[in-house]
């Protein structure tokens, strides 16, 4: 059995004179390659997770007093030396982009983590081609960063973490300032990590898309999780803090009795159940 790529046992943090715990006793496991989702509630504890899987608390958040256990690929997070040997295997993209940017150029901004590691130039212009392939910022590389708009800033610091190689990867809403074209691009890209061994964890208010593209999601409230499962039966079970709207649609649909087939999770599943159970596919119209 493949031990997983990261493991959490009773995690509880509680802020200095906070009225209540931010995490309380949470735990779960995530397997190499797979895509965690994580959903809840402003308030539901998601980037203070983030940050515990990331070693930033306790490490650098003196008001956080944290207990609990949490192991990246067997090996205690605690035993790591500190935060600079935490992010050889562990990538963090955190909400704001502006607190992660520090070069002037887009460029120098991807391969400024590789050179500090003494990665070598030819691996450097390896890893730079895929990430602006892969994240689509090609265009961006001699672009200044503080011109760049919120979207393409995002962008840039996920790929600017992609390049250093992690083999965790913890996404804090990487596509909170993305249109649909950009949400999506960011998310095949995220399962093509995947698909290649990366473990990603992912916060994200765009539940369509983590429904689509997640393995399983976690639902949290108030510092707690709520739902381990499948993005279904999360998201069809009572602690699912919100649905897509067009899974909302369709169970309406199915108690009033017109809609017979499993409640789709995406607009294009449903358009395809839809013309199936009506028995009329779409034809394009002879020009």
């Amino acid at each position: 059995m493949t031990a997983p790529a990261l493991a959490v046992t009773g995690l509880t943090v509680r802020y200095e004179g906070a009225d209540r715990r931010a995490l309380d006793e949470v735990g779960f496991d995530v397997a190499p390659g797979e895509i965690l989702g994580i959903l809840g509630p402003t308030g539901a504890g998601k980037s203070t997770l983030l940050q515990c899987l990331s070693g930033v608390i306790p490490r650098h958040e003196d008001s956080a007093a944290m207990r609990g256990d949490i192991e990246i690929f067997g090996r205690p997070l605690s035993d790591f030396a500190g935060l600079s040997e935490i992010t050889e295997t562990v990538g963090l993209v955190m909400q704001d982009p502006e607190m992660q940017l520090v070069n002037t150029v887009v460029r120098e901004e991807l391969v400024w983590g590789m050179e500090n590691r003494g990665i070598p130039v030819p691996e450097i212009e390896r890893r730079l081609r895929r990430a602006a392939g892969l994240f689509d910022i090609g265009g961006l590389l001699d672009r200044f960063t503080h011109a760049l708009s919120g979207g393409e800033k995002q962008r840039v610091v996920v790929a600017s973490i992609f390049c250093l190689n992690p083999r965790i990867m913890l996404l804090d809403e990487p596509t909170s300032e993305l249109d649909p074209a950009g949400t999506e691009g960011v998310m095949n890209a995220i399962r093509v990590l995947a698909d290649e061994g990366v473990t990603v964890i992912v916060v994200e208010h765009k539940i369509e898309e983590l429904a689509v593209h997640a393995d399983r999601l976690i639902a949290m409230h108030q510092g707690r999780v709520e739902a381990v499962g499948t993005p279904r039966e999360v998201l069809m079970g009572p602690a699912a803090p919100d649905r897509p709207q067009v899974l909302d649609i369709a169970l309406r649909l199915r108690e009033q009795g017109h809609w017979d087939a499993e409640p789709p999770l995406s607009v294009p599943a449903a358009v395809a159940t839809w013309q199936s159970m009506t028995n009329a596919p779409h034809r394009k119209e002879d020009s």
